[in-house]
């Protein structure tokens, strides 16, 4: 515990200090061999100096153009794409049980904002991707029986790479009995 709290504050004194400038950290060995980091002189302490904190590029272009051999416009053409703010299933609804929906499911999902051109909304159900490749907020999805099930929505851009799920519904599929096509009540519910 003590050894990877001791770099953490080191890094945090880093971070707090801004990227652009240094920080003076004091590391010492106490008589048991343990190391020690601190942000005050100690007596007996080696006086280190930390550069600014790693960063990371936020422009996927400029990474691109940074390749050697590789120009901007060859492979980064530009684009306005938007960042979605809100993916969501609306319906089915989390916990909602669906009856006789024939095997054909349908999905509604709200998007902000609406779907950027080159993408397409695809959905997992139960774990398993069904590349649907739908333009419109309302998907049908085949082949979706009797039991209970999880759904998620996907965004996935012109490779078939995602960008973006959303947060997974559990929902139920029920099918009305032949022996007794007017009662809907669910199996162990009778009164």
């Amino acid at each position: 515990m003590r050894k990877w709290w001791l770099p953490f504050l080191a890094l945090t004194i880093a971070a707090a200090a801004g990227p652009a400038s240094a920080v003076t950290v004091w590391r010492w060995v106490d008589q048991d061999g343990v190391v020690h980091y601190s942000d005050r002189p100690v007596e007996g302490a080696d006086r280190i100096e930390l550069s600014g904190a790693q960063t990371f590029p936020g422009n996927p272009a400029a990474t691109i153009a940074a390749r050697p051999g590789v120009s901007t416009e060859e492979e980064a053409p530009e684009q306005d794409v938007v960042a979605y703010r809100r993916f969501e299933i609306v319906s089915p609804a989390q916990q909602e049980t669906l009856w006789n929906i024939g095997g054909t499911l349908t999905v509604t999902v709200q998007l902000e904002p609406a779907l950027q051109p080159g993408h397409r909304l695809d959905v997992y159900l139960d774990g398993e991707r069904r590349n649907l490749g739908a333009t419109s907020t309302e998907l049908s999805v085949p082949e979706v029986h009797r039991g209970v099930h999880t759904l998620q929505g996907v965004i996935v851009d012109q490779s078939g790479s995602e960008i973006l799920r959303s947060l997974a519904v559990t929902f139920m599929v029920q099918q009305t009995s032949v022996q007794n096509p007017f009662n809907r009540t669910p199996p162990g519910r009778r009164n």
